[in-house]
């Protein structure tokens, strides 16, 4: 709390912080399937993929496939 000084100025007090003691949850998730890092095969203009994870790179490769024509 502020106190007022006589001169009108506030009285200035130091920041404080306060350590508060949290628990963590431990968290357990699993998936359908076990993980299986993602390979490509390419044969000619086709190519077939197997998508079973959701990383970010997974969906970027997904994604630059959908756009890219093939010639």
């Amino acid at each position: 709390m502020k106190q007022n000084k006589p001169d009108g100025r506030e009285a200035y007090i130091t920041p404080s912080i306060e350590v508060i003691k949290m628990e963590n949850e431990g968290v357990i998730a699993t998936s359908g399937e076990p993980y299986h890092p993602i390979t490509r095969s390419y044969s000619g203009s086709t190519s077939t993929h197997s998508y079973n994870s959701a990383s970010s790179s997974d969906l970027e490769d997904l994604i630059n496939d959908i756009l890219t024509v093939e010639n």
